[in-house]
């Protein structure tokens, strides 16, 4: 909660900067947004270390399967930085490339995630007779 409440404060003062600067510099209010994006990026590298040690505690503990963790911790990543890409384009009022970026994003992800569907596929294969 300590990490919420002061980009939740930040994000606000942003966006009355926001309605200002898009009226009369629109490509000044893409530019603080991104910086905007990139403080808060800064400001939550402690806590996603946090999350990345977790996971790779339990990944130590669970031995053999271990690569699955590393697939799911790929897979957020992946998911999260699409995420922050397309909210840039969508700011800038670029839907077309904000698309794009998502797109790029799900088939990544899929891409990622690959040993996990072939794990089960294999898996479903052994059970059926």
């Amino acid at each position: 909660m300590s990490y919420l409440i002061p980009v939740v404060i930040t994000a606000l003062v942003v966006a009355l900067i926001q309605v200002n600067l898009r009226a009369s510099y629109p490509a000044y209010a893409v530019g603080v947004a991104a910086f905007f994006g990139v403080v808060v990026l800064f400001r939550i590298l402690a806590p996603l270390r946090d999350i990345t040690t977790v996971f790779y505690h339990l990944e130590q503990s669970w031995g053999g399967q271990s690569h699955y963790f590393s697939v799911l911790l790929r897979t957020m990543a992946a998911a999260y930085v699409t995420a922050f890409g397309a909210g840039l384009c969508k700011d800038a009022e670029e839907n077309t490339l904000a698309v794009a970026v998502e797109l790029t994003g799900k088939i990544v992800v899929m891409v990622i995630a690959l040993p996990i569907v072939l794990a089960v596929v294999e898996a479903l294969a052994r059970l059926l007779p």
